[in-house]
């Protein structure tokens, strides 16, 4: 009897940690295209992560991504080591309900933002860069050790640079909406150095507080694919990193704010994005 009371305990446990990161288990196998009843849910099913999606009037499911690594990249291999700043740098913003994340001073992966700079939540557009809100100004760190593949001068003033394990990698990172950039294109970078600072997009809605985008995509001639960069951590530092990340989630959470369900910390949806 004993037995069999810890046993239930375990599954009790095992289900309750399923449902609060957004995944559940599910005893038919699912279907890509088939029927769903609850929007953004997602199953894990033959070795796949689905998520239910709307096309048109209808909640399908999508074409699922593995369950072991979150995405296929076919890149070099190549892991985040760092976040874009210091992880204590968002802790103390309040923006108060406002910018693309509507309060969130982090902004996940596959966050459903709505239209592109409306912030209507629920109407299908997904955040393909995680963002970090902080003091404009803030130093801005390189997420890998590699070398600098581009800079480039964006719409907005500010700057994007691109990043990877090497010259001929596939895996692509980038951080978005940086000033002050020290670095340039063949600059050998090591992960957790600074190579820019925060710069002030977004700024109209919270005064001194800007934001940087982090990006991890494919190289390719077609619009950019992009992926969840959590998913590719490097053993070394992922304590530290789902650490920080978990302080700046519940910094949110005690403001009023979230971004709801997470298949993984980081990341609320694994499928490719594209834009």
């Amino acid at each position: 009897m004993e037995k069999l009371a810890k046993k239930s305990l375990i599954l009790i446990i095992a289900l309750f940690f399923l449902i609060t990161q957004g995944v559940l288990p599910v005893s038919a196998a699912i279907k890509s295209g088939s029927a769903c009843k609850t929007l953004n849910q997602k199953n894990e099913s033959a070795g796949k992560i689905y998520t239910c999606i709307k096309s048109g009037n209808k909640l399908v499911w999508d074409k699922g991504v593995p369950a072991s690594n979150g995405t296929a990249t076919n890149g070099s291999g190549d892991e985040i080591e760092s976040l874009p700043l210091d992880a204590t740098k968002p802790l103390n913003v309040d923006l108060k309900g406002q910018g693309q994340g509507k309060g969130l001073t982090f902004v996940p992966f596959g966050f459903d933002s709505g239209p592109r700079g409306q912030g209507a939540i629920g109407s299908g557009t997904k955040n393909p860069q995680p963002v970090f809100y902080a003091p404009i100004g803030t130093p801005v760190l390189a997420p890998i050790t590699g070398v600098v593949i581009k800079v480039t001068k964006l719409y907005s003033s500010d700057y994007n640079i691109m990043m990877a394990n090497s010259s001929n990698s596939k895996n692509i990172w980038e951080v978005e909406h940086v000033i002050d950039v020290n670095v340039k294109e063949g600059d050998k970078i090591k992960a957790g150095q600074g190579i820019a600072k925060v710069g002030d997009f977004d700024e109209r809605y919270t005064p001194g507080i800007g934001l940087v985008e982090l990006g991890m995509m494919i190289s390719s001639n077609g619009p950019p694919t992009h992926y969840c960069p959590f998913a590719k951590i490097k053993a070394s530092v992922k304590s530290k990193m789902l650490s920080d990340l978990a302080a700046i989630v519940a910094a949110d959470t005690k403001r009023g704010f979230s971004a709801g369900p997470v298949v993984q910390p980081g990341c609320t949806n694994l499928s490719p994005i594209e834009g």
